[in-house]
């Protein structure tokens, strides 16, 4: 992980049902307000409104408003876990069949991901997007279930489809072209990860690479 700064976190996990509904209802009220009211409404005592919560019970669980953000960035970090899944399946079936419809399916994930995150609350994830790095948490649940790490995997497909070159460079170089690229757009331009002629530029970017030999 990075140098940037932590997020604060929760004071403590409730055990019982009681406790573990309101920090739910917390969570879901944090949530309610981003989607109707934008951030700048979010604040303690508003969460505690909406969630029909005391402000002092909120306190008894999160000490300040980005604790409560930072257990629901947790819980959509999860979201996307699941989704990765799904789309890695998808990706593999479409690995055997088209080059650029893989690349397309893989840069369309990526973009996704970090749209999903990046949209929740903006200066939240700016601030410490260091700790929701949805790329360490898909190759740590990766190797948790034995898999190939992501570099192994395109490394491998790369050789199968014969690209030319060498398959582990051409994975590494693949790899940090098309996360760099997200990342710069990330920081000056987030909305370009929306933008379905900025994915068919990078796109094309990836494809004129691989087609060089």
């Amino acid at each position: 992980m990075n140098d940037e700064q932590q997020p604060p976190r929760a004071r403590k996990r409730p055990r019982q049902s009681r406790a573990r509904h309101t920090m739910r209802a917390i969570q879901e009220a944090c949530l309610k307000i981003l989607d109707n009211e934008g951030a700048d409404k979010l604040t303690t005592a508003r969460i505690a409104e909406v969630a029909g919560v005391n402000i002092a019970s909120l306190y008894q669980y999160f000490p300040n408003k980005e604790a409560i953000l930072s257990d629901v960035y947790e819980n959509r970090m999860e979201q996307l876990l699941l989704k990765a899944q799904r789309h890695f399946q998808q990706i593999q079936k479409l690995a055997d069949r088209s080059v650029p419809e893989t690349l397309a399916a893989i840069i369309a994930q990526e973009c996704e991901q970090w749209l999903a995150l990046q949209q929740l609350e903006p200066d939240f994830f700016r601030k410490y997007r260091g700790s929701f790095d949805i790329h360490r948490r898909v190759e740590e649940l990766t190797e948790s279930l034995n898999n190939p790490s992501w570099e192994a995997w395109l490394a491998q497909w790369l050789a199968d489809k014969d690209a030319g070159g060498n398959p582990r460079y051409r994975a590494l170089l693949l790899r940090q072209t098309l996360r760099g690229n997200l990342s710069q757009a990330m920081q000056e331009q987030p909305e370009l990860l929306a933008d379905a002629n900025y994915r068919e530029e990078l796109l094309q970017l990836l494809l004129r690479y691989l087609d060089s030999n």
